[in-house]
């Protein structure tokens, strides 16, 4: 490489360095994430006395902490990154009313140490999108036909929660989606337990206990790869349950005892891992060498078979909660008595500790029931036990809230009182006579504006034409708020304007084009303090348009990976991205190209620069050699013919229109250019200098060959010529 050529390299390599020392400068380092906490407190001595409230007022990222107290609140709405925190699972209680409980609309929300009672359709439900959400130590007590908790999403977490159906026939946990994980819980008193369903795949629900429902575990309608272990499934119409093109889905090392059928099958799925399977109070087989797998396996159906039984149960290296944790005393008992399921540990369990409410623990021995000694005041409280191992080891505490009246006087024993039936007129000493009451609520439908407790009151369901003693009969309410969507036939009530209840009215979606009765569709956002909605027009779930209610005015969004590129004034360029996790909204800027892009990038146009230099250099010195060899051969003419110049034949105009192309694709081709140049080399003969005249005798020629620079000149001007 000649010193020209080495000058412009370093000259480039420097121009680089610059420029990316530059660029490298403006990156700026991420700030810490700003979170502050917000108290909550029902008696007043926090910043909010609503959890709503206090979620409402929140930032993204901020802890939401909770005292103790019972909070009648429903319809708990929460669209951003939160943490809500209870100050104690059995005492910090959320009374749903009959409505529904928490509303995750939003990925990353955490929700722990809560007491959530009579919810309504569902206690927690997290939305579609609203994925890596954890819910843990939470008590759910569900009644009716309803859902503990309904997971829509994606890689949510279920941990150490009691989810408790009272009288129910509804589902512990229902869930959709993909890699959610259900795990040491207790989950009883439902019609199914877990449900698995519609194309939902791996999922894991493990080291829970799933006892007294009809279905302990329900995987249908195309789900896939699902594994249920560790579980303890027992006292249930049926274990686990798998049907409706259900395949691949796993269970193995679960302890199945006391249930009337321990599973059924369909399709083909694994009940071991290829070295032990699950314990089946049921096997009948034997174990001839005592490897603690039976010598033959255990069949479920035709397609499904146990082929490592288990000849023993399983015992839990950590001791699992007390379970079914019950009062079984009447209310006006002061005396209150309580049961509870057993703990089950490997090293076995000595007994428990039990106390109500901040009193002292009373350590009661191996026995699974106890009577407080004391007389217990009128009102709330909550009941503990906990489980104390052989080895000393514990665990937390299972709880029950109760309530104590002694002025509840029951003659008859059928749950009324006798002042309550002289109020409603039946008799106080007649077990089958006392005040009907559909929903349950001790109301008597005589006096219940709201007799099948639907959240919609007698009169407006009368107005649309439903059955008020029905609790699944109610006018048809796209959001769930309680405000049908449309009028009401009589005109007595007006419909919801906004049915899908995502703050945008129906009367707007509709000319925007997105779908009044879709919550999904529009998105409310905050930019600099001022509202605005994300909004999908086009109604295939990524947002088109960026919509400003006050001007009515529209601009463009993009969609960007996880985020939203905004352009807010409608200028052409994004002002602003939002982040879909966790509903951040920050000022964009121009993307720079990371490091590891830059360097190929550079050694690609050092490569490019250094062959087309070597080629020049190259191409310069084969002129002046082709030229000068010319010089040497040919004679000069004596005779001097008048200036023009002459082309040998008609190829040599066609090779110097080839090599003009040739020029244009230098960098393509290189190798074959120079062939192209060697052959112009062959093909020219001889240039006669104009102004001279021949002196040869005929079919002989001579010229005078112009100096080097003639030459080049000719040549540029019959490739302009031929240009």
């Amino acid at each position: 490489m000649n010193r020209k050529l080495g000058v412009q390299v370093i000259t480039l390599l420097a121009t680089f360095l610059f420029i990316f020392t530059t660029l490298s400068s403006t990156v700026q380092s991420v700030p810490p994430i700003p979170q502050a906490t917000l108290i909550v407190d029902i008696n007043g001595n926090g910043d909010y006395t609503s959890i709503q409230d206090a979620i409402d007022n929140a930032n993204p990222n901020d802890i939401i902490g909770i005292k103790e107290g019972v909070y009648r609140e429903n319809n708990i709405e929460i669209h951003k990154k939160l943490t809500i925190v209870g100050d104690n699972q059995a005492s910090t209680i959320i009374d749903c009313g009959g409505n529904n409980g928490f509303i995750l609309d939003s990925s990353n929300v955490d929700i722990r140490n809560l007491k959530l009672t009579n919810p309504g359709e569902y206690a927690i439900y997290v939305k579609p999108d609203s994925d890596w959400c954890n819910i843990s130590q939470v008590i759910i007590e569900a009644a009716q036909k309803n859902i503990g908790i309904r997971i829509r999403a994606s890689s949510v977490v279920v941990s150490n929660c009691d989810i408790v159906g009272i009288g129910s026939t509804g589902t512990g946990i229902e869930l959709q989606e993909q890699n959610n994980i259900i795990k040491d819980c207790n989950i009883y008193g439902f019609t199914v337990g877990v449900l698995v369903l519609i194309g939902s795949h791996d999922h894991e629900i493990i080291n829970c206990n799933i006892f007294n429902n009809e279905i302990a575990v329900d995987i249908r309608i195309e789900s896939y790869d699902n594994l249920v272990s560790n579980c303890n499934i027992y006292v249930n119409d049926l274990g686990i349950y798998i049907w409706q093109n259900s395949n691949n889905n796993l269970a193995y090392l679960n302890n199945f005892w006391k249930n009337d059928v321990d599973a059924n099958a369909q399709g083909n799925n694994t009940w071991d891992n290829g070295f032990k399977g699950n314990y089946w109070d049921k096997y009948s087989g034997i174990d001839i060498d005592g490897d603690g797998l039976g010598d033959t396996p255990y069949t479920i159906s035709e397609e499904n078979t146990d082929r490592y039984p288990l000849t023993s149960m399983i015992l839990p290296d950590e001791i699992t909660l007390p379970a079914d944790v019950r009062h079984v005393t009447t209310m006006w008992d002061d005396t209150p008595s309580f049961a509870w399921s057993p703990s089950v540990y490997s090293k076995g369990v000595k007994g428990y500790y039990v106390k109500i409410d901040n009193s002292s623990e009373t350590y009661v021995g191996e026995t699974t029931s106890w009577t407080s000694p004391n007389n217990i005041s009128d009102g709330v409280h909550t009941f503990y036990v906990r489980a104390l191992g052989t080895d000393n080891t514990t665990n937390r505490y299972a709880t029950v809230t109760f309530s104590i009246d002694t002025m509840f006087i029951d003659t008859d024993g059928d749950g009324w009182s006798d002042e309550e039936e002289q109020q409603y007129g039946t008799d106080p000493n007649d077990l089958d006579n006392y005040p009907l009451d559909i929903d349950n609520d001790r109301i008597p439908d005589s006096s219940d504006t709201d007799d099948d407790n639907d959240g919609y009151n007698d009169d407006m369901e009368i107005s649309y034409e439903t059955d008020t003693k029905d609790p699944n009969s109610y006018p048809t309410d796209t959001d769930g708020d309680n405000i049908p969507d449309e009028d009401a036939p009589s005109g007595k009530y007006t419909g919801d304007v906004d049915d899908d209840d995502d703050n945008l009215r129906d009367v707007n979606e509709t000319r925007l084009g997105s779908n009044p009765k879709n919550g999904s569709d529009a998105k409310k956002v905050y930019i600099t303090g001022k509202t605005y909605y994300l909004v999908d027009v086009t109604q295939d779930g990524v947002y088109d348009i960026l919509y400003e209610p006050i001007s009515d005015t529209t601009t463009a969004v993009e969609k960007h990976n996880e985020h939203y590129l905004i352009d807010k004034n409608g200028d052409g360029t994004w002002d602003y991205i939002y982040n879909t996790v966790d509903g951040s909204m920050s000022p964009y800027e121009e993307e720079i190209l990371p490091l590891i892009i830059w360097i190929p990038i550079t050694i690609v146009i050092l490569f490019i620069i250094l062959i087309i230099s070597i080629y020049f250099k190259r191409y310069n010195y084969l002129k002046y050699k082709i030229f000068k060899k010319r010089e040497e051969i040919i004679k000069p003419p004596s005779i001097r013919e008048s200036l023009r110049t002459r082309v040998s034949d008609k190829d040599t105009v066609e090779m110097i229109s080839q090599t003009k192309n040739l020029l244009q694709n230098i960098q393509q081709d290189v190798e074959v250019y120079m062939e192209q140049l060697r052959q112009i080399e062959d093909k020219i003969e001889y240039t006669v200098i104009e102004g001279e005249k021949e002196t040869t005798t005929p079919g002989e020629k001579t010229s005078k060959l112009k100096n080097i620079g003639d030459i080049e000149e000719q040549v540029d001007e019959l490739l302009s010529r031929q240009g």
